[in-house]
């Protein structure tokens, strides 16, 4: 595979307000492991670094194959050919460590953000040997630690691509084009966001390989590997409706018994009653398709958030948790997964939300952002799970007079999930 990982630095991009030292804030980007990059539109490093009078550094990876196809265990020769996204992401927070002094940057308060796949990304450096100590802070904005495949899938899905690719062995991979795996890279994977996220599906993202990545991402944490690493953690209300949106009638399950059998791959002993109490919570729930939504907005991204809170506050280190609900698109779209980048990019006005309710939202965002990465404290008590009024609500029916709700929210759903999920 070609080694692109000087390329993913030096293609970087910097941007530094004047004085100094000021915190760095590295920005590593989503878009499923499959699309995205350091430039804009998916980054803008100056809105951020306007907005938290921060360095802001973003930096490309390798996405898809060719950032995650695990080729270790299929040969000697192959040995270290896994997670090789993951590497370019080290390779980048090295060269911050080594030269951000020169752009006005503090070495010594580096924190690392993402959203989707940044923040899954995120979640496994938190348990990267190599990673540590190259950053001091982690912001995940719709991601966590629950992004991970064992060896055995991880080679099944790198067997499935050589035979899809047409070649006889790995061997081939030095010579086919790229734009051939490219082409072809989509065919080993799910692309349903349930099937690829719940138990037993495929996607890129990374490997529990026994090397780059020795331990579970939230196993380690629960061992305290993160403790000194204080975590700011979010996600949206509504992160799967954009994905209900875009799948159309391909989302929706075909009866209530495919979408109780959904519910027992995430771990559900009761999906009659899960299924009830969705119907319950979210009331415009009309239809299977916005009670899929739902589910799996917990599933994939709400309940993994506070879980891994609850982890790193419970083997001794600081987690913050928020939830955004504002709806800057409107009521249809909700908080829809993505939504926080048009507060921390100042995109509002491109959706023509530009109003001081969505305005305030951004700024309850960018402000803890900001604090953040400059002290380690968003301005918030560390997450309790047991507490009510746990978590930050940014936008949305609160008052600046009580801005904190619960989540989860104590309600009947939450209560059918199986501890640790």
């Amino acid at each position: 595979m070609p080694d692109q990982r000087k390329t993913a630095i030096t293609t970087g991009k910097t941007t530094a307000s004047k004085g100094g030292p000021l915190p760095v804030i590295v920005w590593i980007y989503g878009g499923g492991f499959e699309a995205g990059s350091a430039a804009p539109p998916y980054s803008d490093g100056a809105s951020l670094a306007r907005q938290t009078g921060a360095v802001i550094v973003t930096a490309d990876y390798r996405l898809g194959a060719l950032g995650f196809l695990h080729l270790a265990d299929l040969g000697s020769q192959w040995a270290g050919c896994t997670n090789l996204a993951l590497q370019d992401q080290i390779e980048a927070l090295r060269w911050v460590r080594d030269n951000i002094a020169a752009f006005g940057g503090d070495p010594g308060n580096v924190t690392v953000a993402g959203q989707s796949a940044g923040a899954f990304s995120i979640g496994a450096l938190l348990a990267v040997p190599t990673a540590a100590g190259l950053f001091h802070k982690a912001i995940l904005q719709s991601g966590s630690t629950s992004r991970l495949f064992d060896r055995n899938t991880a080679t099944a899905m790198a067997e499935d691509l050589i035979t899809a690719l047409g070649l006889d062995d790995a061997e081939g991979l030095l010579t086919v084009p790229v734009q051939r795996i490219l082409d072809l890279q989509s065919t080993v994977v799910t692309g349903d966001i349930g099937r690829r996220n719940l138990p037993g599906g495929r996607s890129w993202g990374a490997v529990l390989d026994g090397n780059v990545l020795p331990a579970a991402p939230h196993q380690a944490v629960t061992q305290g590997a993160a403790a000194a690493i204080p975590l700011l953690i979010g996600a949206t209300r509504d992160e799967v409706r954009v994905f209900q949106m875009i799948g159309g009638d391909s989302f929706r399950p075909a009866d209530e018994a495919a979408l109780h059998a959904e519910m027992r791959r995430a771990g559900i002993a009761e999906p009659d009653k899960l299924l009830a109490s969705y119907r319950h919570r979210v009331p415009e729930a009309d239809d299977l398709a916005n009670l899929r939504s739902a589910f799996l907005s917990d599933a994939v991204y709400r309940r993994p958030a506070t879980r891994l809170a609850q982890a790193q506050v419970a083997a001794g280190g600081r987690a913050y948790h928020y939830l955004v609900l504002d709806e800057p698109c409107g009521p249809a779209m909700g908080a829809f997964h993505g939504v926080d980048l048009l507060h921390v990019f100042d995109k509002l006005s491109l959706v023509g939300a530009a109003t001081p309710e969505h305005l305030a939202a951004r700024d309850t965002l960018v402000g803890a952002w900001a604090a953040f990465a400059a002290t380690g404290d968003p301005g918030w008590p560390v997450y309790d799970a047991h507490a009510t009024g746990n978590s930050r609500a940014v936008g949305g029916p609160p008052t600046a007079e009580q801005p904190m709700i619960t989540e989860p929210p104590t309600d009947d759903a939450t209560a059918l999930w199986p501890t640790g999920t």
